[in-house]
Parts: structure tokens; C-alpha cells; sequence
């Protein structure tokens, strides 16, 4: 009976710690802020968890649903005592590149019908300034890549002294983005493995009308989004739209693992003698290093005549009228992902697509992703507390383990 008690006495000590580090080196979390209960939520065949694993201050309030807010969108949790650090703890593989997504969806939950204004972060560094104003039609995410230095890293948000809203959030991702072990092809393999993190400004498909291309709606399907990323469409009024006979993982084959759903669809000027342009702004206008992505890609070709089934796409890729790569793509079915960085932006940037010589198609674009880069320099001291937490759960486990063999 007394080893009962202290058995008792243990899992009672380190419950709290057991409840909020349940999980070890994490590949893929999902987090619904605001999530009632220590339950998980399945969503889309997927599994969330609620926040209370992961953080204490807060408090959680339910939103009412409507059509363009996912499900796991209508919780979330806010801190009144915005004036503080309020952190959530993830615990990931150190020196490995993550997806890291916030997602705020204000639905005016508070009935004072004022989106407020305050500071994400990430590692101890400033990640974002959440604008909240613009989530009252619908989610805004905010996504950077990043390799933690540590085994855990923690997310924070925090008010703005000027402004006097309550900080709140809707969802927490982080997502390892690891070697494509099958076709040995690098995930954005030109960003660093540490010291620099790339903030999303965008992620478009090309051609492919109104229809976004969710991560969590094509897990299931594995020629479509593997890597837990939104492909927003970018309508191009003026260019022609293109569609591409799908074939079975179209995408696998290249860098980045592009889904079907984005290298299938491309846009194109009317003819073979002009120029694809796509403009961009950065969130400010002092020098940045930006990080771009384009994917390239044709399946029985559908523009040009019938002679030119066969014949070569040419392009040559500039940004701010500087040449910096060439693009060929030769018969039925062909493609190429270009990769530049860094690339000095200043505010804006100009992209250009245009014909080289010897094409005999016109240039085309099927997606395109832009990123900026900071350099973090990240906390060390929660690591210690993570790390000491586990290893007392873990000692109280195996003494619990040992008291139970004896009983």
C-alpha cells in the first residue's frame, strides 16, 4: 500500500510536466489554438492537437463557423496580459529545415469588433507583426522556413505598447521538410541549415483559376501536396491559361516536390515573341535578400500549332531586367525547377519570363514561390528547461515502472 502511495505521489508530481511534453522529436505538428480538453481533433484525416499541451497562460474561446474558415480556424486562444511573453514550447529535431505557420482568424470573438495588432516570434526573434485587421473576411497565415539550433524552440506573441490589442492566435504548425529519399531530390536545398530563417511573401499557382491547393485536403493523395503548403492561384489577366493532361505524380520528379494540382497548370502570353511579367512587394523597403523558386513544366503540348508538338521551349528568366538563368524544355514532357538566391530586392521586384533564341513555344510559368531572409539569432535558455522537464518525466517514469514490478 505505501508503494502505492508513492507511486501516487510521483505521477502526481509530474503530471502537469508528463501533459505538456507528450511528444519527442517531432516530425509534423498541428496545433488548434484553443482546443478544449487534452483530446485530439481529427480534421481531413488529419490529426491536431490542443494547444494545452504546449502552453499554460491564455484563455480559449469558441468561434461561430461559416464557409470559408476551416474547422479548426473557429478556436483560439488570447492573453489578456498581452504586456507578457507568451510562449508556446515545441520540441523538434535541431540543425533540420521546418515549415513554421501561424494562423489568426479574429471572427470578432471579443465583440468589440477591433482586430488588433501585435508581435509574433520565433526563437526570441521579432517573426512578425500580426496586422489581425485583415482576417476578419477570412485565416491569415503568416510562414517562414527554418532550421532550429536546438531540440526546441519556442513561438511567443506579445502586444505592441502603441497599439493595445490582445495578442491571440488560431493555429500553430511546424512541419520537417526532409531529403525526398525516393527520387533523392533536395527540398530547398540552397537555405541554410542554421542562423537564417526565410519568411514566406509567396507561394502562387499559376493557371489554375480560383481553386487554392490546401495541404491539409491532399495528404491522402500522393501525387499532391506532400510538404503541408498552400498554393495560392494568381489570376494573369492578359495571359492565356494552360491545363495539362495529368499524369501520375507529375511533380515527384523535381526539386521541391511541386503537387500535380500546380505543375499541370502554367500561364502563357498569346504568342512565341512575348514575355511573361510578374511583379512583387516586399513588406519594406530596405535592401533584402530574397529567395525565389520557379517551376517550369509541359505535358503534351497544348499551345502552338500541331507542327510544334515536338518543338523547344526557350526561356530565358530575369529579375529587375538582370539575365539570370536559362530554361529549356524539349519535347512531350519536360520541366525544370530554378532556384535563385540570394537575390537583392529593394521593396519590389520585377520577374520576367521571356522568349530566348531558338524557342519555337511561347514562354509559359506553372508556380513560383518568394521568400526573404533574416538572420535570427535564437534563444538558448528555454532549451535547458525543456530538456531538464523530459528528463524528470523520464526518471519518474522508470521509477514508477520499477515500484510496479514490485508491488
Amino acid at each position: 500500500m505505501e508503494k502505492l502511495v508513492v507511486i501516487l505521489l510521483l505521477v502526481s508530481a509530474v503530471g502537469t510536466h508528463a501533459a505538456s511534453f507528450p511528444f519527442i522529436h517531432n516530425y509534423l505538428m498541428r496545433i488548434d489554438c484553443g482546443l478544449n480538453g487534452k483530446t485530439t481533433e481529427n480534421y481531413n484525416n488529419q490529426t491536431w492537437f490542443p494547444d494545452s499541451f504546449f502552453i499554460d497562460p491564455g484563455k480559449t474561446k469558441q468561434i461561430t463557423a461559416s464557409p470559408n474558415v476551416p474547422q479548426i480556424m473557429t478556436t483560439l486562444r488570447y492573453f489578456p496580459h498581452g504586456e507578457d511573453m507568451n510562449c508556446y514550447g515545441l520540441q523538434l529535431i535541431s540543425a533540420q529545415k521546418y515549415i513554421f505557420r501561424a494562423g489568426f482568424y479574429y471572427g470578432n470573438y471579443d465583440g468589440k469588433s477591433q482586430p488588433p495588432v501585435f508581435d509574433l516570434f520565433l526563437g526570441g526573434q521579432l517573426w512578425e507583426t500580426v496586422n489581425s485587421s485583415a482576417s476578419t473576411e477570412g485565416p491569415v497565415f503568416h510562414e517562414l522556413v527554418y532550421a532550429p539550433k536546438n531540440d526546441n524552440i519556442s513561438v511567443c506573441l506579445m502586444g505592441r505598447k502603441e497599439s493595445g490589442g490582445t495578442p491571440f492566435i488560431s493555429s500553430l504548425e511546424a512541419t520537417y521538410l526532409s531529403l525526398d529519399s525516393n527520387n533523392n531530390r533536395t527540398v530547398y536545398g540552397m537555405m541554410a541549415n542554421g542562423g537564417t530563417a526565410y519568411h514566406l511573401v509567396a507561394r502562387l499557382n499559376f493557371g489554375s483559376y480560383d481553386e487554392v491547393v490546401e495541404p491539409w485536403s491532399g495528404w491522402n493523395q500522393f501525387c499532391e501536396e506532400q510538404l503541408n503548403r498552400y498554393w495560392t492561384p494568381q489570376p494573369m489577366p492578359g495571359y492565356i491559361n494552360l491545363t495539362f493532361d495529368s499524369t501520375f505524380c507529375s511533380g515527384a520528379n523535381y526539386e521541391n516536390r511541386p503537387p500535380n494540382s500546380v505543375i499541370n497548370t502554367a500561364i502563357s502570353p498569346t504568342n512565341a515573341s512575348q514575355s511573361i511579367y510578374v511583379p512583387f512587394n516586399f513588406p519594406t523597403t530596405t535592401p533584402q535578400s530574397a529567395y525565389i523558386v520557379l517551376y517550369f513544366y509541359q505535358n503534351h503540348i497544348v499551345d502552338g500549332p500541331p507542327e510544334n508538338l515536338n518543338g523547344t521551349r526557350n526561356m530565358d528568366v530575369y529579375i529587375d531586367g538582370v539575365m539570370r538563368r536559362n530554361v529549356k524544355l524539349e519535347g512531350l514532357r519536360s520541366g525544370d525547377v530554378v532556384t535563385l538566391y540570394p537575390v537583392l530586392v529593394q521593396g519590389t521586384m520585377n520577374v520576367t519570363i521571356s522568349p530566348a533564341n531558338g524557342t519555337v513555344l511561347a514562354p509559359l510559368l506553372n508556380g513560383m514561390e518568394v521568400y526573404y531572409a533574416t538572420e535570427v539569432a535564437e534563444e538558448t535558455s528555454g532549451g535547458f528547461k525543456i530538456l531538464f522537464s523530459f528528463i524528470v518525466v523520464v526518471v519518474c517514469q522508470v521509477l514508477v515502472s520499477l515500484l510496479l514490478g514490485v508491488v
